[in-house]
């Protein structure tokens, strides 16, 4: 025997919650596609080159780069005792 009404199911607080979530994640969405889609005829670029003439950037000296010399030794074991050593006051 069919029953002749229908249950209608009834969503919960969090339920609730996490259908808002979709939603709002889903217009965030649709604002982001909008905001950042390309038109075309809005922007015309005429070329890409470095400034002429640009007394900044002819002028601008180069960096000076200074080496660091490696203290550590190529066996691990030698230089953990070495660390060790100079920890206690020992000469290495």
């Amino acid at each position: 025997m069919k029953k002749k009404y229908a249950k209608i199911p009834v969503k919960g607080d969090k339920a609730l919650e996490m259908t808002m979530q979709d939603v709002l994640e889903g217009l965030e969405d649709a604002a982001g596609y909008f905001a950042f889609r390309s038109i075309p005829d809005t922007l015309e670029v005429l070329s890409i080159e470095p400034p002429k003439g640009d007394p900044v950037a002819e002028r601008a000296p180069l960096a000076t780069v200074y080496t660091v010399p490696q203290r550590r030794s190529v066996d691990i074991v030698d230089y953990l005792i070495a660390r060790e050593n100079l920890a206690n006051g020992a000469s290495a």
